[in-house]
């Protein structure tokens, strides 16, 4: 049972090593303890319907993560959601504080900065990772996220993976083979994202890519996100 003079997280990772490393380093804090965790976005909603959790770790990469993070107050108002992720593109942070969240870390930051985020959480303060505060001081600098954060905000994740994949050179069939589907899904996802960012063909939609790839950095792909 939690101790009820600790604030009560929720950990909310596909990947279990995740998990268990992220449950560890919570039960080590005086202010924090774990009040369950969950693999997908379904069982989330339950434990954050059930638990009423003060805070909640989650990885927005697992399926429709930000929509996700919009809707936590309808489930429980009092949870705080602090975003830990391989995600370190400045839209990603972008659609995350806009959806919400109170903290973005990635993986790759120290710990420090995770605990940071969640005490900062707690107190109703914003906290970020030093990895993406580079990559968003960067963007805000070059104007890119005025230019083009609003349009391509609409984009899912899968379809933002396969804008940046595009942007690094690949081909659709080797977009497949990376993302593990067919050429006929990523040829789909390339129209929607046409269609969406209003680009003309696909001369204009490898043009697009490659600029969003210069400003997002090397690409990630999102394990475990949904077609």
């Amino acid at each position: 049972m939690a101790n009820p003079t600790k604030a009560r997280v929720l950990i909310v990772d596909c990947e279990p090593a995740s998990r268990l490393g992220l449950m560890q380093l919570i039960k080590e804090q005086k202010t924090l303890c774990v009040c369950g965790d969950a693999d997908t976005l379904a069982a989330a909603r339950q434990w954050c319907e059930r638990e009423k959790p003060d805070l909640m770790l989650l990885d927005p990469a697992m399926g429709d993560g930000f929509t996700f993070i919009k809707d936590v107050p309808r489930w429980c108002a009092r949870t705080r959601v602090v975003v830990f992720t391989g995600l370190e593109d400045a839209l990603s942070v972008q659609r995350a504080f806009k959806a919400g969240a109170c903290g973005y870390v990635t993986r790759r930051d120290p710990l420090s900065a995770l605990l940071v985020a969640l005490e900062g959480a707690l107190r109703g303060q914003r906290r970020i990772g030093p990895r993406v505060e580079h990559v968003v001081l960067n963007t805000l600098a070059c104007g890119e996220m005025e230019l083009r954060g609003d349009a391509e905000a609409g984009l899912s994740n899968r379809e933002r993976e396969v804008l940046r994949l595009l942007g690094h050179g690949q081909s659709t069939r080797e977009v497949a083979h990376e993302l593990k589907v067919s050429v006929k899904t990523v040829e789909t996802h390339s129209q929607r994202i046409k269609d969406k960012l209003k680009l003309g063909n696909s001369a204009a939609l490898r043009r697009h890519a490659a600029l969003y790839a210069s400003v997002n950095g090397s690409h990630h792909t999102l394990e475990g996100v949904t077609e």
